[in-house]
C-alpha cells in the first residue's frame, strides 16, 4: 500500500477490493459454525480534533499478529479449521475496538498483548520465565478453563518471528493499551449481554 492509498485513496483498486469481499464466503461460513467470543481492547484516547486516526495501522497490525500468532501455535490441521480475527466495532471516540473470535485464541492473543512481561517473553522468541508462564495460564484459567492452552503459549513463545512484525507489534503497544478485556460468555447475537461477561486479563495478570 503506498503513501496516498493510505492517506487519500488515491489508486486503490476497487475491483480487487470488492472482489476479494465477495470471495470471503467460507470465512463467513466459519464464523457461523463457530462458537465466538469477544475481545475488547481500549486504547489510549486520542485526541478527537486531530483529523488523523490510526485505523488501518492497528487493524492491519492486529489481524496479522492474530494470522501470525496461529501459524506460530497450531498444528497445520489447527490452523486451516481456525478462523480469523472478525471486527465487531470500532469507536474512535471511546478509543474502544472490539473483536470476535474463537476463545482458545483471543486468549493468546489477548495476553500477550496485555501483559507486559508475556509480551517480552514473546518478543525474545524464547521461553525463559516458564515459572511466570505458569503463574499467569493459571490465572486465566480460572475464568477460562480448558480454552487456556499451554501448548498455544508454548509454543509461540519460543518461535522465531519476523522483524518487520516485532516492529510493529511494539508501535502497536506504543498507542497505549489500558485494557484487554474477553468475554466468558460466548456472543450469540446480544452484544450488551455478552459485554457483562468481560474479563479485564490486563487487570487481572497484574495482581
Amino acid at each position: 500500500m503506498s503513501f496516498y492509498e493510505y492517506w487519500i485513496g488515491k489508486d486503490i483498486n476497487l475491483k480487487q477490493l470488492w472482489d476479494d469481499y465477495e470471495r470471503g464466503t467460507g470465512y463467513m461460513d466459519k464464523y457461523k459454525a463457530t462458537q465466538v467470543h469477544l475481545i475488547q481492547f481500549t486504547f489510549k484516547e486520542q485526541p478527537a480534533r486531530l483529523p488523523l486516526f490510526n485505523l488501518e495501522a492497528v487493524l492491519k497490525t492486529m489481524k496479522a499478529y492474530f494470522h501470525e500468532m496461529k501459524v506460530l501455535s497450531l498444528s497445520q490441521e489447527e490452523y486451516n479449521e481456525a478462523g480469523p480475527l472478525f471486527v465487531y466495532e470500532i469507536n474512535r471516540g471511546s478509543a474502544i475496538w472490539s473483536f470476535l473470535g474463537s476463545l482458545r485464541h483471543l486468549v493468546l492473543f489477548g495476553t500477550t498483548l496485555a501483559d507486559e512481561q508475556l509480551k517480552n517473553l514473546m518478543l525474545d522468541n524464547k521461553i525463559k520465565g516458564l515459572d511466570i508462564l505458569d503463574k499467569k495460564l493459571g490465572i486465566l484459567k480460572k475464568y477460562f478453563g480448558d480454552s487456556v492452552n499451554s501448548t498455544d503459549f508454548h509454543n509461540f513463545l519460543s518461535a522465531n518471528k519476523q522483524e518487520d512484525l516485532q516492529v510493529a507489534v511494539n508501535k502497536l503497544l506504543s498507542q497505549g493499551i489500558e485494557k484487554v478485556e474477553i468475554s466468558q460468555e460466548p456472543f450469540a447475537g446480544d452484544i450488551d449481554k455478552t459485554k457483562k461477561s468481560l474479563i479485564d486479563i490486563k487487570k487481572e495478570l497484574q495482581k
